[in-house]
């Protein structure tokens, strides 16, 4: 891809701190700009928009795979089977959090918690944004609960995404989370070929 640009469409902040990093991991120095859509129903929404504008400039899409029983299937139910060439579609299995569960030592000494409580293979939970909270409950430091477990009628805690950007951006060991995360290890040698073609 000879293109010193690149639009990211991902869901939320802490997808954004994860391509941040994953994109500086493959080396790319491009312009890079960032479009949170809150949520994949949106990007399934205007999926037909993006890769028409991949067109003029190259795009990258990461999306959760949540409820669908595999990849090939939520790409099939969003009609993107098939890809232009200057676009990218890559799915975490089952959420990104299940790539920062996988760093199993740094993310239970960042959450003051026994590694014991983090899973060895967190790509095959049901739930990995719930995973993660319930290793923070269980953490020695009262503060991270009050910041990240959220409160009745809450999806996460009020300072949750701070925290785990903060987590990604100065304590994530990619190269380790590879190790427990299959998912994430695919996207990353397709990011870098996509991008170094």
């Amino acid at each position: 891809m000879n293109s010193n640009f690149l639009n990211v469409i991902i869901e939320d902040v802490v997808s954004e701190a994860v391509m941040n990093r994953l994109l500086y991991h493959v080396g790319f120095t491009g312009i890079t700009t960032f479009r949170i859509t809150r949520g994949n129903g949106m990007i399934k929404k205007n999926i037909s928009k993006y890769k028409g504008a991949s067109c003029v400039v190259p795009h990258l899409v990461l999306t959760d795979l949540d409820r669908y029983p595999c990849p090939p299937a939520l790409l099939d139910d969003w009609n993107v089977s098939e890809l232009p060439p200057s676009m990218i579609m890559r799915i975490a299995v089952r959420e990104v959090e299940a790539w920062l569960l996988a760093d199993r030592k740094n993310i239970a000494a960042f959450l003051h918690a026994a590694m014991e409580k983090v899973p060895f293979s967190p790509e095959t939970e049901d739930d990995p944004k719930q995973t993660l909270l319930n290793v923070v409950r269980r953490t020695r430091k009262r503060q991270l609960i009050e910041e990240m477990v959220p409160q009745i009628g809450a999806h996460i805690g009020p300072l949750y995404n701070e925290r785990m950007c903060d987590f990604v951006l100065n304590y994530w060991d990619i190269e380790a989370a590879v190790e427990n995360a299959p998912s994430l290890a695919r996207s990353i040698l397709r990011i870098s070929a996509f991008l170094h073609r």
